[in-house]
């Protein structure tokens, strides 16, 4: 993975998982969004630019409680083949089924371990490998 985008609105903890990230897969770009604003302007820059990103990371509450939760639809809709993974502390079970309803690619709880980044990663990586062929 080349091109990655944090969205998470607490910037230790995204400080946190682009540090987890360098270590498991190093990537080239790593981009962070602090907001629902800051994610869409990327993805609108990224588009212009012709630039496209490989995995996205996503908070689930960012300035509002589960504001990320329509983010990741819109991704979904405008970008199916784009990994999102879901990154929160949210574990209620009506909370999840809302979040499993837009089919992320991953969900995993805070806080975050390497164990936890590398599972969902390597589910990715099969995901992408299944497309391809």
């Amino acid at each position: 993975m080349k091109s990655i985008l944090i969205i998470e609105d607490n910037r230790v903890m995204a400080q946190i998982l682009a540090q987890l990230l360098r270590n498991s897969i190093q990537p080239q770009t790593l981009l962070h969004a602090s907001s629902v604003s800051q994610a869409e302007a990327i993805f609108m820059k990224s588009q212009l630019l012709g630039h496209t990103l490989d995995c996205v990371f996503l908070d689930l509450n960012l300035n509002h409680p589960l504001d990320g939760l329509s983010l990741l639809g819109q991704i979904k809709q405008d970008h199916p083949d784009l990994p999102v993974i879901v990154v929160t502390a949210e574990n209620e079970m009506e909370t999840v089924k809302k979040v499993i309803s837009h089919k992320p690619d991953g969900y995993i709880v805070k806080p975050l371990s390497m164990q936890k980044l590398n599972q969902c990663l390597a589910k990715i990586s099969n995901l992408q490998l299944d497309i391809e062929k």
